[in-house]
């Protein structure tokens, strides 16, 4: 049948699974990693920023404080700190200037910034603060940190330093970390992809493997011989199948079976009901000629009545054959009752012993099941065994003039059925015509001495009663195997 939808092997998903799995990790992992280093460099590079203004914003305001208090006149002090916070070595410095409590420049890197007054958001906010303050802005596309500190002593404000330092090389660091976090991602992401294809084709080898078994069974179901199977859930998957293949054809071969059964079943009943038609309408003019046969008999001299006697012979005949014909046609009929299985074994060692009564044959008679008790047609097992009993004494004692022929008839308890066997150490039956020997009409018999019915009514009456009529050569015995369920019950016959 094939498939609607587009075939995903589990190798491709677990490797797709995998792969996911892996890059998702290694994201999460390199973001978090960037972004924890991204806060390192930011924090760094402000804690130097905010310890470069702290410091110098202790010499200026003396230099404020001493030039107020007239001790030193302006001759550049503010410019030549201005001129060092410039130099600051590790610290790309853009912008240095100082502020007045007004706004107004004091000092600047630039000199034409002198004199010009500040009221920008930051200035404001550290002229009325006491403590650092600081902003990222841009300046030319360049991001750089804004960074001021109040000029205040004894709770008055002098103005306030402004730095500006540039962050483009911790955000040019980032970017490069972030390039390595990703070349490794990528990096691992491939090994990690080599490594699950290879664990994946490991791992759907057995898998491959035993689709391939699967695939060479053909329409036998014959399993593998001498399988090894894994010790693994592949191996019980393995076993599963093997089992499942076992289960399968013991049922195709229950089913052929049954199917023979059914079509031996059909023959038997359209013969049964053809030969009961043939049977009732030879018995009128074998009844009209037995009567004036016996009118001959009566009327005629010596020699007459002795080919009147050959021909009454033959009538006879053809009387027991047309009586066997009806027999196959009520083979069907059934009149199931409990009996016990000692009670219906004496009544068959009975009817045997008289079988073999003006014969040479030894019986020899072995009941070895305990009590129990089974719902049978008694008549119709006494009609079976004594069949079969028949046809030992027909083939060990030819004849009747045997010496040495034995017969054993034995009961058993065997798997929940009760089992009526018959052996015999006569000829054995030719291998060609085993698979003929249950049909109707046909005999191993010479001409004249079985009719071929008996065994066919036999098996009848045995599958009637849920069981089976089997035949097996065991060293130089014949047997015949009689096999009742133990668990019928006269709903079953209904």
């Amino acid at each position: 049948m094939p498939l609607k939808y587009p075939l995903i092997s589990l190798r491709t998903r677990f490797m797709l699974i995998a792969v996911i799995l892996t890059i998702g990790s290694s994201t999460i992992w390199g973001g978090w990693l960037w972004q924890r280093e991204k806060s390192s460099l930011l924090d760094r590079a402000s804690r130097e920023g905010e310890m470069l203004v702290s410091t110098m914003a202790i010499p200026i305001i003396n230099a404020i404080l001493y030039e107020e208090l007239g001790i030193i006149y302006e001759g550049g002090l503010l410019d030549s700190f201005i001129a060092e916070i410039m130099a600051t070595p590790r610290l790309e410095v853009r912008y240095a200037f100082v502020l007045d409590a007004e706004g107004r420049v004091l000092a600047h890197n630039r000199l034409t910034e002198y004199g010009k007054i500040y009221q920008d958001p930051l200035t404001l906010e550290t002229l009325g603060a006491r403590s650092f303050q600081e902003s990222l802005i841009q300046i030319g596309g360049e991001r750089i940190s804004d960074k001021a500190m109040p000029l205040a002593i004894a709770g008055k404000s002098w103005g306030s330093l402004r730095v500006g330092i540039s962050m483009e090389p911790a955000f040019k660091e980032l970017s490069r970390l972030g390039q390595r976090v990703i070349f490794f991602t990528a990096l691992f992401s491939i090994g990690a992809l080599l490594i699950y294809w290879f664990i994946g084709t490991w791992l759907a080898r057995p898998i491959r493997a035993l689709t391939h078994d699967m695939e060479k069974i053909d329409e036998s179901l014959e399993s593998p011989p001498n399988y090894r199977y894994r010790r693994d859930e592949i191996g019980l998957l393995q076993k599963s199948f093997y089992e499942m293949l076992q289960r399968l054809k013991t049922s195709e071969t229950e089913r052929e079976k049954s199917i023979a059964r059914m079509l031996e079943n059909e023959r038997v009943a359209a013969i049964g009901r053809l030969v009961s038609g043939v049977a009732h309408e030879v018995n009128n003019p074998l009844a009209g000629i037995e009567g004036a046969l016996y009118q001959i008999e009566q009327k005629s001299g010596p020699e007459i009545r002795r080919y009147a006697g050959l021909v009454r012979q033959s009538i006879e005949r053809i009387g027991r054959i047309v009586s066997q014909l009806s027999d196959l046609s009520r083979a069907g009929t059934m009149a199931p009752r409990p009996v016990e299985s000692q009670v219906l074994f004496e009544d068959i060692q009975a009817f045997a012993l008289m079988a073999v009564k003006n014969t040479n044959c030894r019986l020899r008679c072995e009941n070895l099941c305990p009590s129990i008790t089974l719902i049978v047609d008694r008549d119709k097992i006494h009609q079976v065994i004594l069949n079969l009993v028949l046809n030992a004494i027909d083939a060990t004692c030819i004849n009747y003039l045997c010496d040495s022929g034995n017969i054993e008839l034995r009961a058993t308890l065997d798997q929940g059925h009760y089992t009526l066997s018959v052996a015999n150490t006569g000829p054995t039956i030719p291998e060609d015509v085993v698979g003929e020997i249950f049909t109707p009409f046909y005999t191993t018999k010479e001409p004249g001495k079985g009719s071929g019915m008996g065994l066919a009514i036999s098996k009848g009456i045995a599958e009637n009663h849920g069981g089976t009529l089997t035949f097996a050569r065991i060293g130089e015995w014949t047997v015949f195997t009689l096999a009742i369920p133990c668990n019928s019950s006269m709903d079953s016959y209904s």
